[in-house]
């Protein structure tokens, strides 16, 4: 099959690693890939180096990359006019769009095609009215969580298939951890968003070090980048965290981070099926994490790690838990581990062949692209 996917640009988000490695395991089952960047990173503020690390992967495996070049604001009729010529020239048998924008392009171009799409929040970034357009457009939805599958499931009419998210298989640690270091290295991974609330992280290291909670006081590192960094600079320096809050930027050796770490923490507002958990489970991180969508699918409290109220107390309570009890620390290391082995990026990557085989049958023969005064048309039918 010729499979083209669709993110927003690449960067080390989760949507984005996941397509990589996705687009990785179809290349070396025999399908041709391309993936698609509606920008370039640079164009959304992203760090390049992300960027190249992610298209070397892609095009290591056999597969291809192209960006549509298009400004931050990605506009639809430039975006339709790039996305067409794209489509034309791969002639996909199944296209899985990855950002919901993509599909406004195909719309706007009278690109009418079969394809995919996958909502990767348990947030709508827009109107729920907008699937009724979609549903013209798709054959079928993908949903990464229980969450996503409730949304879904309430604003759609096309068929919806549940398929989890899984970690790269750079992330895997032989043996679960026995005990932490001191101090505690406590790691989060993610762009620095309003969904991700690192000021929670700030207040948390805060309310650990005027409580007296854990000597000595842990070191937090954030790996991640984004608009709202100077200004959760500034919050560290105000709370006079700087030896304890540690900012490594967008990084390409996340797993080796993890590998150094004693504990993963997240402090999100809202997830949909955050890859990073995925990622420090498998090797063996206890978790702590805001009781919000999406972690509270992948965390168990007691078993692979901790929730907690999205509070600065209650975050501080459960690290000083875990670091102050061995025996619990080396229980939801074991768990964590066990959690991750639920997870596996090779049967992720089948069920989405298997969803578009489907696809593919249901026409009786592959796709076959061609220009026609409306645009693109292919055969591929509803699922």
């Amino acid at each position: 099959m010729r499979i083209c996917s669709i993110v927003t640009s690449l960067t080390s988000g989760g949507a984005e690693t996941l397509v990589a490695n996705l687009s990785e395991e179809y290349s070396r089952a025999g399908h041709e890939s391309l993936v698609v960047a509606l920008c370039d990173a640079a164009a959304l503020g992203n760090t390049p180096a992300a960027e190249a690390r992610l298209k070397a992967q892609i095009e290591a495996s056999g597969g291809r990359f192209e960006s549509l070049n298009l400004p931050a604001g990605r506009p639809l009729l430039a975006g339709s006019f790039r996305l067409r010529r794209v489509l034309r020239d791969f002639m996909p048998d199944v296209i899985h769009a990855h950002t919901a924008r993509a599909l406004l392009m195909m719309m706007a171009k009278g690109i009418a095609t079969g394809a995919v799409l996958t909502h990767h929040n348990s947030v709508l970034c827009f109107s729920p009215v907008m699937f009724r357009l979609f549903d013209r457009i798709v054959d079928g939805y993908v949903a990464i969580s229980h969450g996503t599958r409730e949304i879904l499931d309430r604003n759609c009419r096309r068929p919806v298939t549940s398929i989890a998210n899984a970690p790269g298989k750079g992330f895997a640690l032989a043996a679960p951890r026995t005990r932490s270091g001191s101090p505690l290295q406590v790691l989060s991974v993610g762009a620095i968003s309003e969904q991700k609330n690192y000021p929670l992280l700030v207040e948390t290291a805060r309310a650990l070090r005027d409580g007296g909670m854990v000597s000595p006081l842990p070191i937090f590192t954030i790996a991640g980048t984004g608009a709202q960094l100077e200004h959760l600079r500034t919050q560290v320096a105000a709370a006079r965290l700087q030896n304890n809050v540690r900012f490594v930027g967008e990084r390409n050796d996340v797993a080796t981070l993890m590998r150094d770490a004693d504990l993963y923490l997240n402090t999100s507002r809202y997830e949909g099926m955050p890859i990073a958990l995925l990622e420090a489970m498998a090797m063996a991180l206890p978790i702590v994490a805001t009781d919000v969508a999406g972690n509270c699918e992948l965390v168990a409290s007691g078993s692979n790690g901790l929730l907690a109220a999205p509070s600065a107390v209650r975050l501080a309570e459960a690290i000083t838990h875990i670091a102050s009890d061995h025996q619990l620390y080396a229980t939801l290391s074991a768990g964590a581990l066990d959690s991750a082995r639920e997870y596996s990026i090779s049967s992720v990557a089948s069920r989405h062949l298997a969803l578009y085989q489907n696809l593919v049958r249901s026409t009786g023969n592959q796709s076959n692209l061609g220009d026609t005064e409306s645009g693109i048309v292919t055969t591929t039918a509803n699922a």
